[in-house]
Order: structure tokens, then C-alpha cells, then sequence
């Protein structure tokens, strides 16, 4: 039987090899870091308005109520999956979500309740007595698979139509960039 003795390295070898498998990723991370820009988001052409909708009692079942809501429109020619919407920003996060799987039909209005979101943990209802709805942020999945986002700043005091006004002009526009 004869003895193999294998590869041999000096400490200066082993040395050069352990820093070279660490630092050739992180410098490639680091170099793909600051040569590439991060590809931005498509941006939705949706539009949004406070609104209120009928929902039916539970305390009082056949009767309904009229409850405050967020109205979503679509008003592209492509219909839109998977849709969530963000409420009053904290930092860069929203407060609360609610979400509607099925989307968005092209040219169609989506209503979603207040009491329907939700804080991100899950503990707590959007207050929508005591807290006004400043910030709407609307993520969608496009038909290309992208996910599209739309940020919008609601007025501190939401307008109600008057009779001879056309409610569609209530319709609040992306922030611009958006």
C-alpha cells in the first residue's frame, strides 16, 4: 500500500484561498451593487376616492348599512390581478392592508370597506372613526406578470358631490412620478 500525501500548502496558501472565497462574492455583490440600478415598478393609472358603500348588518341580518370605503377604478384597458391596497403610511411601510384577489375587471370600480383593513400584524381595524385616510397606496398584478403600484395623497377634508356635479370628477390622480 503506498501512502498519498495529498495537496500541501503553506499558511501564506491557505490564507490567499480563505480570503479570496470570501471577499470574490462580496465584491461582486458589492460591484453589481453600485454599477446596476434597481428596475422600477410599472406604474398603475388607477384612480381613488373616498366613497361609502351598502353592506349588510350583522347585528341586524336583511338590513344594511352605508359605511365608509375606498373606491378603486381601472380606467386602462387590462384587467388587473391580485390587487392590495395600503392605507396611511408609517416610515415606508403602510399602516393597514386589505386585499382583493380577484382584482380589478378592465374599465370597472372595485369598493373596499374601511373596517376591511387590517394592521399588518393582524391585531387591529382600520379606526375609521378616529383616524382620516391620508395616504393610498395600490399594488396590482399586471398582465405581465409585473406588479404595478399607484401612491396617492387624499385632500384632509374629502369633497362630497353637489347635485349638479359630475361625481367622476371626484376621482383623485397618482402623485406625480407615479
Amino acid at each position: 500500500m503506498s501512502k498519498h500525501p495529498g495537496i500541501r500548502l503553506s499558511r501564506f496558501t491557505l490564507t490567499l484561498l480563505i480570503l479570496g472565497a470570501i471577499l470574490i462574492p462580496v465584491g461582486s455583490g458589492l460591484g453589481l451593487f453600485f454599477l446596476f440600478k434597481p428596475i422600477p415598478e410599472p406604474r398603475l393609472t388607477a384612480r381613488v376616492r373616498l366613497d361609502g358603500m351598502w353592506v349588510e348588518d350583522k347585528k341586524n341580518p336583511g338590513q344594511k348599512k352605508l359605511v365608509p370605503a375606498i373606491s378603486i377604478w381601472n380606467p386602462t384597458s387590462e384587467s388587473w390581478g391580485q390587487l392590495t391596497v395600503g392605507l396611511n403610511k408609517s416610515g415606508r411601510n403602510n399602516q393597514f392592508y386589505a386585499s382583493e384577489p380577484f382584482g380589478i375587471p378592465a374599465g370597472k370600480t372595485v369598493s373596499i370597506p374601511l373596517f376591511a383593513f387590517v394592521a399588518r400584524n393582524g391585531s387591529v381595524t382600520f379606526p375609521s372613526g378616529n383616524r382620516n385616510v391620508r395616504e393610498v397606496t395600490i399594488f396590482a398584478k399586471l398582465p405581465s406578470n409585473a406588479r404595478g403600484v399607484a401612491e396617492f395623497i387624499l385632500p384632509e377634508i374629502p369633497t362630497v358631490p353637489k347635485s349638479d356635479e359630475d361625481p367622476d370628477s371626484l376621482w383623485i390622480e397618482p402623485l406625480a412620478g407615479n
